[in-house]
């Protein structure tokens, strides 16, 4: 069973949203732009894993909580791509979507891959921090008075990351390994819980989940105003006419344009905004246009005239 389903990060759809509405002259474009690329790479690395694990015939009963996370007592933070919880144990899993030669030096905890021009990068150690992620749940677990084995492995998404000798001993493997090792570590640990302290531990972890907001730097300033053209790539504003609003360049009709361009504001600005706000990032020269438009979007109002506010509803 999905306890927590995973979803597209805050982080990039703010992005999506910046790299949309930066004009491609802008100095940092193209730091954004790679941001957000290695971020969806990364996304779509850990959807090809959640595939896999419908493929697999798993013990019963098990609970799935995907891109979990939690803010420890020292303030720190955990973020776990995948939790599988069973019978038998605890599986916390690090997805990484990695292409080239990848080496690894334990003595360093130095995690490096190597691309087809064979340029050399250094990357965060993947097995660091599943050790402390799986030291933060040992402490849970006892402070629960259970007794569960806790296991942690990385997988890797793409077989276009080629793990070298380095790796022998180490909890890493490719996605397709991903059926052997769940039989491995079933045949080497013995169902071990009933089936109310796994909900009651299950249902722990789902209440203490919590959605950290990862800050990033909006460029507001430089950023294209407007309700913005789906089809034209570089920030074409649509007009609003009778009604409708309308692209002056390839004529598209877009109806849900306006719905669109709010959640722009919400992941750019703020869930409030006035008249005035409203026409700054809408592009709207006229005061009356803008509070009929408001009165068309799913937003709770407070005050009157000019001193009238807008939340943005979940």
């Amino acid at each position: 069973m999905i306890l927590l389903a995973r979803q597209t990060s805050e982080l990039q759809k703010i992005l999506e949203v910046i790299v949309r509405r930066l004009p491609r002259t802008y100095n940092e474009y193209f730091n954004y732009y790679e941001h957000l690329r290695r971020i969806q790479a990364g996304f779509a690395g850990e959807l090809r894993v959640d595939e896999e694990w419908q493929e697999l015939d798993l013990p019963s009963p098990h609970y799935i909580l995907h891109d979990f996370q939690v803010i420890n007592h020292a303030g720190s933070t955990h973020q776990m791509d995948t939790i599988f919880l069973c019978p038998h144990f605890l599986l916390i899993l690090e997805i990484k979507n990695i292409t080239g030669i990848l080496s690894y030096d334990a003595s360093f905890a130095q995690f490096i891959r190597t691309t087809a021009d064979g340029t050399m990068e250094g990357m965060s150690d993947p097995f660091q921090q599943l050790e402390r992620h799986a030291a933060w749940m040992k402490r849970l677990i006892q402070q629960e008075r259970l007794s569960l084995p806790i296991l942690h492995a990385v997988v890797l998404a793409t077989k276009n990351g080629i793990l070298t000798e380095d790796f022998k001993g180490q909890p890493i493997f490719h996605v397709t390994g991903l059926r052997s090792q769940m039989q491995k570590w079933l045949d080497l640990n013995p169902s071990v819980k009933k089936r109310e302290d796994l909900v009651r531990f299950a249902n722990l972890l789902l209440t203490m989940h919590t959605r950290v907001k990862r800050e990033i730097n909006v460029p507001l300033r430089d950023i294209v105003k407007g309700v913005l053209c789906t089809n034209c790539v570089d920030g074409q504003p649509l007009r609003y006419h009778y009604k409708k609003w309308l692209c002056p360049r390839c004529g598209l009709v877009d109806r849900d344009a306006l719905i669109r361009s709010l959640e722009d504001y919400r992941l750019l600005v703020d869930t409030k905004l006035t008249n005035k706000s409203f026409c700054e990032f809408f592009a709207i020269d006229s005061p009356n246009l803008a509070y009929k438009l408001l009165q068309q979007l799913p937003l709770k109002a407070e005050g009157i005239k000019r001193h009238r506010k807008y939340w943005i509803m979940e």
